[in-house]
């Protein structure tokens, strides 16, 4: 095995100068010095210690040794390219593709994004894994994960996408109940809603100021934003929400936004991967969640 390994580089080459019956053609036809192919196929028969060629002014013929070689080595050369063509198919036309991501960027951006994909691509599949947990790329079957910050594990692969802005909102019932914060540290003492992730409480960062977990008195808590936006859209406290999805609520006048000349987060958005290496439908689909994904979040 060790010897056809060292050998197979040049099996082409020697397959090519015994289908023309001239080094020169066949160079020609490999764009590669005639020197150099002549030394190669010199050099493969000295390691295989049988004479491949018989060489003459006017042709190269094959010995008799090498007839039954060459029948075999086309063989081999057709096996390769059957090799590579699975392999260069399932690179373009994956047929299956497995997605992580949280629920509410699934739900409200990157899920109608992808599925514009899949729609110009007859025959791609996509199976969503929509989950507030970071799945382990490394040991589960999933192609490609979104997630909201970069991931920790170094072994991934993180491709930046884009950014999520913020804002602080609430309810115009709530502000009624409560004097309206008009700067960020009066925010400790009005209900706030906290976002729980996969690591505890989402920090929250108001101009200067930077709390571990939502500031004021939190009664309530969930790991979902849509359901914080929910509960404050009835008055029960201060979120801290994407402008995206907090859009919709403030045009329908359920919510307002505050502190808008104090700073909030930014959130970037990742595509992770497994490795570097991946399928060109998924690099193709990286690509168009980052053509698209400032579009999706301004709609």
């Amino acid at each position: 095995m060790e010897q056809a390994w060292t050998v197979l580089p040049d099996m082409a080459l020697f397959v090519e100068v015994a289908r023309t019956g001239s080094f020169r053609q066949a160079a020609a036809r490999l764009r590669v010095p005639v020197s150099t192919l002549s030394r190669r196929i010199a050099a493969m028969e000295a390691q295989l210690g049988v004479p491949l060629l018989l060489r003459t002014t006017r042709s190269v013929t094959l010995t008799p040794a090498a007839r039954p070689y060459f029948e075999r080595c086309l063989e081999v050369l057709a096996a390769a390219e059957r090799a590579q063509a699975v392999l260069t198919a399932s690179q373009t036309q994956q047929a299956h593709m497995r997605i992580a991501m949280p629920v509410d960027l699934g739900v409200e951006v990157l899920g109608p994004v992808v599925a514009d994909f899949v729609d110009a691509h007859p025959g791609l599949c996509v199976e969503f894994d929509l989950s507030s947990r970071a799945v382990d790329l490394l040991r589960e079957p999933v192609d490609l994960a979104f997630r909201i910050g970069k991931p920790m594990d170094e072994r991934l692969v993180a491709r930046k996408l884009g950014d999520i802005t913020s804002g602080l909102y609430a309810a115009p019932a709530g502000l009624r109940r409560w004097e309206v914060p008009t700067q960020s540290e009066r925010l400790c003492e009005v209900p706030c809603l906290d976002l729980r992730t996969a690591v505890g409480s989402m920090a929250w960062r108001v101009g200067l100021h930077q709390w571990d977990a939502a500031p004021g008195p939190c009664a309530l808590a969930a790991n979902s934003v849509s359901l914080l936006r929910k509960l404050a859209e009835s008055g029960r406290g201060v979120a801290l929400l994407p402008q995206h999805m907090a859009k919709p609520s403030v045009r329908a006048g359920r919510l307002v936004q505050i502190l808008t000349q104090e700073a909030t987060p930014v959130w970037p958005v990742y595509a992770v991967t497994a490795g570097r290496q991946v399928p060109q439908r998924v690099r193709q689909l990286m690509a168009h969640v980052r053509r698209t994904l400032g579009e999706a979040l301004n709609d």
